[in-house]
């Protein structure tokens, strides 16, 4: 029998063979890889170091690292006060990535149409059916492969911070970026959080505007990062002495008041779209600084308007009436004349320039007839300026040149704008040049031959109500870095003295005359006064001269002037263009067309400023609120509503009288008897019409507000058919 296995004891021969044999295949096997290792090693040092290897290491780099921009905050424009007009706002382009999705057919159109239905919701102007055909194509092209399959544009439109954080979480998008493919790339937009408010003024960075002038200040300058490939279109950053941080774009602090741009801009539409007209301008300016508090340059297109071209500095065209204001300047501070200096402005309203054997019709819009220098300002007569300009100037025009161009008119204006233009100003002695002739003189004298920009008429009025301090207009302030001033702009000076103080104080006399006499009469106001001068002149029509094939005309509306006149804080111009074609009905007169628009524009910014009201005085009238008398239901409803006490009961009917005193309304019920004058003091005149017409008297009202009096007494016998006389008055009078 053999013998039982004993764990002591030698392995057999057969089993040591076997031993030998694995460990044998064992060595040869660890030479092998010690082999491969070695020829691996070697690889790499010919890789690094032979003589493709600085080639091929700058591959790996181009396909591993690249350097990203990173771009620089743009800075924030703010208005005067400190309310943000133009600041940097994240937006973000949609990408899709649908090869990473790991989905059967099924499941992915389960959770696409969800996915569809909450874009759609998301994502305004867009439907749940274009979405959900949009994902399906970005799926088939996935599945198919090749060149754009994995970066494809989900919608145009690019998306705000909070759209994006909800389409974060819709399906298939909530599995991440390598999970559900939303691939999304980080635009800065302008946010502008009053919409189109001053949207000209404040333009587009590096086209026009403020946007445009201080791109410099306000772009920064982009950094840049050295990223590493992390997965596919994923990079991170990484530490390199090749990294530059972005530095952010200074601030801009504007002139601009949020509540006058909002005023100027609401009645320059109102205007332009009532009166169906082209386009026009409108400005304030504060007088003392040149501050620019608003500034609307608005185009009609059919039923609205677009604020898209700045008619403040590019509109230059002749200006008509509103610069005879340079003409009376001329007249009394260069050659002597008093305001009531005689002048016949022709009772016809027609004169005849003559220039050699020559005529030349001047007409004036009314005929104005004998009057002086005040009265030819206030009623704008052409016949009038043409006669005294020519009188005192036909032999040495360039004398009225030479004082146009003192005043500081003849300079380019741009407000730290680009694009405005110089004003042309004809001059005798250089006649080729700027085309001067026999009648020149004639024209400039009332507003012809001679272009200027809204702005630099504005700029004279400016300056006459700054007691003759001609001071540059300006949009910006500071430019400022985290609240501190880096550089500030101050009031610069075009003219330290237009005139002398009594030229100005017979000039400002004048144009309130305009205002209070003359053809600005619609501007009075009773809370406060308004200097200023109308305007309306043709515009010439390039070589067609002043009217088209049809006899059509352009022309320009202005008015010109400042506010409160005795103590100017605001000057301000409203400039607006219109055709007038055969048969049209619309207004182009300044005193129809602007002078509204400035007008509401001035009781507007008059209610803005506190100061300017009235202070509130104590008074021993009674402190509850006024309640007229009527019919017993509605004054207890009224008293109701208004929580006074009124001893009025809930049942009581008739007509009753009211009587206020500190603490509560006292209600006398009028007697019901015919033929007796019932009491109507007290009542508003509605109630008492019809109290005293039920009793068949003829009332005659004067007055409005509340009956203060009553002819006959309250009490007399009464006929039908009498008269009656009541006299009412505003209630609190």
């Amino acid at each position: 029998m053999p013998r039982p296995h004993n764990g002591n004891n030698p392995a057999t021969p057969r089993q040591q063979n076997i031993k030998r044999s694995i460990m044998s295949r064992v060595r040869v096997l660890y030479a092998i890889f010690a082999v491969i290792a070695v020829a691996i090693f070697a690889m790499i040092l010919v890789t690094q170091y032979g003589p493709n290897g600085t080639p091929l290491r700058n591959r790996s780099d181009r396909k591993c690292y690249k350097t990203i921009d990173v771009p620089a905050s743009r800075g924030n424009i703010y208005s005067h006060d400190g309310r943000i007009l133009a600041t940097d706002s994240p937006s973000y382009n949609l990408s899709v990535d649908f090869t990473v999705l790991d989905m059967d057919a099924e499941e992915f159109n389960a959770l696409s149409a969800a996915l569809a239905d909450s874009l759609h919701r998301t994502i305004p102007g867009y439907s749940k059916d274009h979405f959900l055909r949009r994902l399906r194509e970005i799926r088939a092209k996935a599945l198919r492969g090749g060149p754009g399959s994995q970066n494809q544009r989900l919608v145009r439109d690019k998306v705000n911070q909070l759209q994006l954080d909800r389409i974060k979480t819709f399906p298939i998008f909530n599995k991440g970026r390598l999970g559900g493919g939303l691939i999304y790339t980080q635009d800065a937009e302008r946010y502008k959080p009053y919409g189109t408010l001053a949207a000209r003024t404040l333009g587009k960075p590096g086209e026009f505007g403020l946007e445009a002038s201080f791109n410099e200040f306000l772009s920064g300058s982009d950094g840049r990062n050295l990223c590493v490939r992390l997965v596919r279109d994923i990079w991170v950053p990484v530490v390199s002495k090749e990294n530059v941080e972005a530095v952010n774009g200074y601030d801009l602090v504007t002139t601009i008041d949020v509540d006058m741009q909002d005023i100027v801009e609401t009645e320059l539409r109102k205007q332009i779209l009532d009166k169906n007209a082209t386009c026009g301008t409108a400005i304030i300016m504060e007088v003392e600084t040149g501050e620019i508090r608003a500034i609307s340059n608005l185009t009609r297109y059919g039923s609205t308007v677009r604020d898209d071209v700045n008619h403040a500095i590019t509109m230059r065209c002749e200006p008509g009436s509103t610069f005879k204001l340079v003409s009376l300047m001329a007249l009394i501070d260069e050659a002597g004349y008093s305001l009531d200096h005689p002048i016949d402005c022709a009772e016809s309203g027609r004169y005849y320039y003559q220039v050699g054997k020559r005529k030349y019709l001047v007409e004036d819009s009314h005929a104005v007839g004998q009057t002086d220098l005040r009265g030819a300002m206030e009623q704008s007569s052409n016949i009038g300026f043409v006669k005294l300009v020519d009188q005192e100037y036909h032999d040495s025009p360039e004398r009225f040149v030479d004082f146009i161009q003192s005043l500081g008119i003849d300079r380019q204006v741009n407000m730290q704008l680009y694009g405005g233009l110089k004003p042309v100003i004809k001059d005798p002695r250089r006649k080729k040049e700027t085309a001067w002739d026999a009648i020149s003189l004639m024209k400039m004298s009332y507003g012809y031959a001679i272009e200027l920009t809204p702005i630099h008429t504005l700029m004279l009025y400016n300056a006459v109500a700054n007691d003759g301090h001609m001071v540059a207009p300006r949009l910006v302030t500071a430019i400022t870095e985290n609240g501190h001033t880096v550089e500030r702009f101050a009031t610069e000076t075009v003219n330290r003295k237009i005139c002398s103080d009594k030229t100005l104080r017979l000039v400002r006399e004048a144009l309130e005359g305009v205002v209070e006499e003359g053809t600005g009469s619609m501007m009075k106001n009773p809370n406060f006064k308004i200097a200023g001068k109308t305007g309306t002149a043709q515009i010439a029509m390039k070589n067609r001269g002043y009217a088209d094939e049809r006899g059509g005309r352009d022309y320009l509306a202005t008015f010109a002037g400042y506010f409160p006149a005795d103590n100017p804080r605001y000057s301000c111009i409203v400039a607006i263009k219109t055709y007038y074609g055969p048969g049209a009905r619309n207004s182009f007169y300044g005193a129809t067309l602007a002078a509204p628009a400035f007008k509401a524009i001035a009781n507007r910014v008059y209610a803005l400023d506190a100061k300017w009201q009235a202070p509130l005085s104590q008074s021993d009238e009674p402190c509850v609120a006024p309640v007229k008398g009527g019919d017993m239901q509605q004054i207890r409803t009224a008293t109701n509503r208004l929580s006074i006490t009124a001893d009025i009961g809930r049942r009581t009917r008739g007509w009753g009288t009211t009587q206020r005193d500190s603490t509560h309304v006292e209600v006398t019920a009028l007697s019901a008897e015919e033929g007796v004058m019932p009491s109507v003091r007290g009542m508003a005149l509605k109630d008492a019409l019809y109290l005293l017409e039920s009793r068949g008297l003829r009332v005659h009202a004067n007055g409005k507000g509340k009956v203060v009096s009553q002819s006959p007494r309250a009490g007399t016998a009464i006929r039908e058919g009498d008269p009656v006389t009541v006299t009412l008055r505003p209630a609190g009078n």
